[in-house]
C-alpha cells in the first residue's frame, strides 16, 4: 500500500509518494524478460538439446550409408551443434535472466529454426528422390535393394522428425 506525504514550503507544495517493494522479494523485470520467462525457456532449451543429441544421432546412423544429401550436407553434424548450442544457452538465460543472455538465446534460437527448415528441404529432396543418388553394394550380392530401403526409411524418420 502506497503512501503520500505533501509539504508546502514558501508557497510550493511538494507531493512525496512512496510505493513499498513487492512482498515476493523479486524485482520487477522488463516486459521482454518477462515474455521470455513465460515461454519455459528451461523446458525449451532441455528439448533443444535432445534435439540436437537426436540429429547426431540419427546422422551417424544416415553415415553408414553415405551417399545421401543430408550426410554430404554434414548436416548431421553442424545442425546437431547449433541446436545443441542453443538450448544450451536458452536454459543459461533461463536461469540468470540477465539480458545480454537473453537476446543472444533468441539470437541463437532463430538461427536454429532457419537450420531446421533447410534441413527439412534436404531431408525432403532426398526422401522425395529428386535428387537420385543410386545405391551402390561393391559385394555384387544383388544385395543393394534392401541397403536403398534402409536409406529411405531412415530418410523418413529424419524428415518426420
Amino acid at each position: 500500500m502506497s503512501s503520500s506525504v505533501s509539504t508546502t514550503t514558501g508557497g510550493v507544495v511538494v507531493v512525496t509518494h512512496v510505493h513499498p517493494t513487492p512482498q515476493d522479494g523479486e524485482p520487477q523485470r522488463p516486459v521482454g524478460i518477462q515474455k521470455f520467462v513465460k515461454g519455459r525457456p528451461m523446458i525449451l532449451g532441455t528439448i533443444q538439446i535432445i534435439i540436437g543429441l537426436m540429429t547426431l544421432l540419427f546422422g551417424i546412423v544416415m553415415a553408414i550409408n553415405a551417399n545421401t544429401l543430408g550426410v554430404f550436407s554434414g548436416f548431421f553434424v553442424w545442425g546437431a551443434l547449433i541446436y545443441i548450442a542453443a538450448g544450451s544457452l536458452t536454459v543459461a538465460a533461463g536461469k540468470s535472466l540477465n539480458r545480454c543472455r537473453v537476446i543472444a538465446a533468441l539470437v541463437l534460437c532463430v538461427i536454429a529454426a532457419v537450420a531446421a527448415c533447410i534441413a527439412t528441404i534436404l531431408y525432403s529432396l532426398d526422401a522425395s528422390g529428386i535428387l537420385y543418388f543410386p545405391c551402390y553394394d561393391y559385394n555384387h550380392d544383388y544385395s543393394w535393394h534392401n541397403s536403398c530401403y534402409t536409406y529411405k526409411v531412415f530418410s523418413l524418420i529424419v524428415v518426420l522428425n
